[in-house]
């Protein structure tokens, strides 16, 4: 007997409901019901904000990986707010005669941020061809298993 195509319930395109993913739109498991992208908890209810078994946002996408574009800009906001400090001082009371203030020291030399390694390649797949991402479980190409 012949199975028939279902609309994709994200980007609507006919694809088979047995699949791992949509060809299409590239998401995992399309008609199982929605789940928590850190710890793959079920989504009971639609209108959750926060997953309740990790705290993670279900409206937000997936972190970034630790240590790369946040803990770099944090730093460098740290240093660059210390160093705005001296210059808001307030100004002196009427009369007084302003004293000459030692010229501020030299900032110190901006440390180069880390640059993440270019992301490696699993190979090509062996369905369409298409380059695969390192521990990528599928291609988002045409959907076909890596392995």
């Amino acid at each position: 007997m012949p199975t028939f195509k279902h609309p994709c319930p994200y980007c609507g395109k006919f694809i088979d409901k047995v699949v791992a993913a949509c060809p299409f739109c590239g998401v995992i498991e399309p008609f199982s019901p929605k789940r928590c992208q850190n710890c793959r908890k079920i989504v009971e209810d639609p209108a959750w904000v926060v997953c309740p078994s990790c705290g993670l946002s279900l409206l937000a996408p997936p972190p970034a990986v630790a240590g790369t574009a946040g803990a770099g800009t944090a730093g460098a906001g740290g240093a660059g707010g210390a160093g705005a400090t001296p210059a808001q001082a307030a100004p002196p009371p009427q009369g007084a005669q302003p004293a000459a203030a030692p010229p501020p020291p030299p900032a110190p030399a901006p440390t180069p941020l880390p640059v993440a390694p270019a992301p490696q390649s699993a190979g090509p797949c062996s369905g369409c061809g298409a380059p695969l991402p390192a521990g990528a479980r599928f291609c988002a190409i045409c959907g076909t298993i890596a392995g």
